[in-house]
């Protein structure tokens, strides 16, 4: 009865749709949220949604891990690693940027006592 979920056009539908939601949802956090660190984790969640959406673009239904194992000697039918060690890579370095994020807020944080962002204006007149 669902078969029609199967073809790779709605699948692909359905990776850029979650993606576009998580997307939205990072975007909303940056927007109307005026603390330092729930701004911070919607810029990590805007970051992880485009890492979705390149990586479910990047591979077709049906294809298998670049891995040759089990007596394989050919790579047809796998996926292309080079997204996928690309995407890890930009994870490893969106995490590292939101750890010093992070460690920059709870730093101003101690020197000020207050964490939000529209109260960031005594750093201007200094």
């Amino acid at each position: 009865m669902l078969e029609f979920l199967d073809s790779p056009r709605v699948l692909h539908g359905i990776y850029i749709l979650g993606s576009l939601t998580l997307f939205f949802i990072g975007l909303y956090g940056l927007l109307a949220k005026r603390h330092l660190l729930k701004a911070l984790i919607g810029i990590a969640v805007m970051e992880l949604s485009v890492y979705l959406l390149f990586i479910a673009l990047a591979t077709s239904p049906g294809e298998t891990a670049p891995i040759l194992a089990d007596g394989l000697i050919d790579f047809t039918g796998m996926a292309d690693p080079i997204p996928q060690a690309l995407t890890l890579t930009a994870i490893v370095i969106g995490m590292a940027v939101l750890a010093l994020g992070v460690s920059l807020a709870i730093q101003y944080h101690r020197l000020t006592g207050n964490s939000d962002m529209r109260a960031m204006t005594e750093l201007k007149d200094s």
